[in-house]
């Protein structure tokens, strides 16, 4: 069983390090035999944490683990498991439900298409929506809308093969394997005051 989790620091001008953990993803039961596996998943993880966070200097990777006799369960062996046919997952929005996917396919049924600049533009019909997606040629793009009175838009952009993020209102989600593993949302704030000396 291992958990592996960095360690950052923020530096000031004054010198003074702040330091903090992250984890790369939760408790992971792992068969020796699947070294190669566990480096990719972690190498993924790590990508996403330092797209997100460049501001942090990472300066360790620390492996907590447990060794225990016997093999794991294929229940298990979450990181193993072949998403290729796992089912669509969704998130809400507005109390909405979006799809985790860059896949038209996955909206509703395909209503048609038609070529525009630098890609494709798919209409999905589902239950009581029209969705509009715009698919860019190398299909690391999309940009889509719900047609209608919401007039909702977001867009999608690929990270890596089993990673994407959604910029969606005021947040950005990261997606790993159809699961969030990062929200970003701006909040608003007061603007500072002067200070007077």
């Amino acid at each position: 069983m291992v958990l592996c989790k960095v360690k950052y620091s923020e530096g000031s001008e004054s010198r003074e390090e702040k330091s903090g953990y992250k984890t790369l993803g939760p408790l992971r039961r792992v068969e020796f035999k699947d070294l190669e596996l566990f480096i990719d998943f972690l190498s993924d993880r790590l990508g996403i944490l330092t797209d997100s966070y460049n501001s942090n200097t990472i300066s360790e990777i620390i492996f907590s683990y447990v060794i225990k006799d016997g093999e794991i369960s294929q229940q298990d062996r979450l990181l193993l498991e072949d998403l290729s046919d796992k089912e669509v997952t969704f998130h809400e929005f507005n109390k909405i439900k979006l799809p985790v996917s860059m896949d038209p396919a996955d909206y509703g049924i395909i209503r048609g298409k038609t070529q525009i600049d630098g890609g494709t533009r798919y209409f999905v019909a589902s239950r009581n929506r029209i969705f509009e997606i715009d698919v860019s040629q190398d299909k690391s793009f999309n940009s889509v809308c719900i047609i209608g009175a919401s007039d909702l838009r977001w867009t999608d952009t690929k990270l890596s093969d089993d990673s994407f993020k959604r910029e969606i209102g005021k947040a950005t989600l990261y997606f790993l394997d159809g699961e969030i593993v990062l929200l970003k949302r701006q909040i608003p704030a007061k603007p500072f005051t002067p200070f007077r000396s």
